[in-house]
């Protein structure tokens, strides 16, 4: 017996239901959530094979925890930007691979690059502080004595340490550096591990200073350290490299007044940015280039990824911005508009002014302003998005768009 059809339309041709369509849309929902928890747990467990496989993990889960939250990340897709984090007045914003952490007085939260909030702290810190890696950072109490390792979507470690907090750095790898205060000296520098095993301890006498500045270099290794202590009535700063499989720390130099920046431009030479000047050492300590700041005081320095510097020069209302090389060759010094902070990233430099993200190439020329409608704080150049901080808001900042010529 044949089967009867209304006319000669086959059965699939036949109009659904609203509550037939729906069930079905739920469905394929459920399927594709499904492949996704099941494509997420199957990245995560290649991760963590290839990690111990190739002996990059050793004996430390944390950094275990690093490849799971990559992969994981990798399959978040946010809804894009602007966003309101909820922290009013940033007082650090630090990159991360795949997002950044924005440090508010309350805590920090953490955001993939495609607008995922992956993490949210409240720490209740009186004066919060942190200091970040690649895939995880420190987040710390400079009036008391606890720190908190964070990846970025978890915590990993929360430690106590006996005495109270000054300053913290943290390489590319995970291994921390911690300066206390201490009843027998200036101040102890101790060096943990990604899986927080204390590798080194440093007490510092009244000689040597108390550190303001650290910065690890790429090796994740050697550990530049700018200490400040008085001599003759002036302030003195002591640069230091502590290589931590070593342990005993080399003098590099000696200058007078407060280090403002320190950091690695190669793995083999050191800018330390002074009151007056800016300053590149070899890892012997000789001195290969410097900068004046010829009676100007220094607002912000920006160093990107390759080496390249932008400093932002003030004298009452004149505001003044220097490029130079990896190699403290000037590049431009350009007088510009007041602005509070300077980013540099490649052949392109962002001043941030109370209105507006002012855009100027390497050689000092101006490409196009953006204005906004809250003072910008903070900015991050990528290669594929820059995000500005205002308000409680982030959200991208491009070059405008031009406006095509009538016919």
């Amino acid at each position: 017996m044949r089967k009867n059809h209304r006319g000669n339309r086959p059965e699939s041709s036949e109009p659904l239901s609203a509550g037939r369509v729906e069930y079905l849309e739920q469905a394929r929902q459920r399927q594709h959530s499904r492949r996704v928890r099941r494509t997420a747990v199957i990245l995560a467990v290649l991760v963590a094979v290839v990690l111990f496989a190739t002996g990059w993990v050793g004996s430390s889960v944390a950094l275990v925890k690093d490849g799971v939250d990559t992969a994981r990340i990798a399959l978040m897709r946010g809804s894009g930007w602007p966003q309101q984090t909820g922290v009013m007045d940033p007082l650090q914003v630090e990159p991360l691979t795949g997002g950044f952490v924005e440090l508010g007085k309350e805590g920090c939260v953490v955001y993939s690059d495609t607008g995922s909030r992956l993490n949210s702290i409240q720490s209740g810190y009186a004066r919060p502080a942190l200091a970040a890696g690649k895939n995880r950072f420190v987040l710390y109490n400079r009036s008391g004595n606890e720190l908190r390792v964070e990846s970025r979507t978890q915590n990993l470690y929360t430690k106590t340490l006996e005495n109270n907090i000054f300053l913290c750095a943290m390489s590319d790898n995970g291994t921390l550096a911690v300066v206390t205060d201490d009843v027998g000296s200036m101040a102890k520098l101790l060096v943990y591990s990604s899986d927080m095993e204390q590798q080194l301890s440093w007490s510092l006498s009244a000689e040597n200073g108390t550190p303001l500045r650290m910065a690890f270099a790429s090796d994740n290794r050697r550990l530049a350290v700018a200490a400040v202590t008085a001599s003759g009535g002036q302030m003195v700063t002591n640069l230091y490299l502590l290589d931590r499989t070593q342990g005993d720390p080399i003098t590099l130099a000696s200058e007078s007044g407060v280090p403002q920046w320190v950091g690695w431009l190669s793995g083999n030479t050191i800018l330390a940015v002074y009151d007056s000047r800016a300053v590149l050492y070899n890892v012997n300590g000789a001195e290969q280039a410097s900068y004046a700041f010829n009676g100007m005081s220094l607002r912000d320095v920006s160093v990107d990824t390759a080496g390249n510097v932008a400093l932002l020069l003030a004298s009452g209302q004149i505001c003044q911005m220097v490029t130079l090389d990896k190699n403290l060759n000037v590049q431009s010094v350009q007088t510009v508009p007041t602005a509070n902070r300077a980013i540099r990233s490649g052949n392109l430099c962002y001043l941030l002014t109370e209105t507006s993200v002012e855009c100027y190439n390497a050689a000092g020329e101006h490409q196009w302003t953006q204005t906004l409608s809250a003072r910008p704080q903070a900015l991050l150049a990528g290669a594929k998005q820059n995000l500005v901080f205002s308000g409680n808001t982030v959200q991208t900042v491009e070059a405008p768009a031009e406006s095509g010529s009538g016919s």
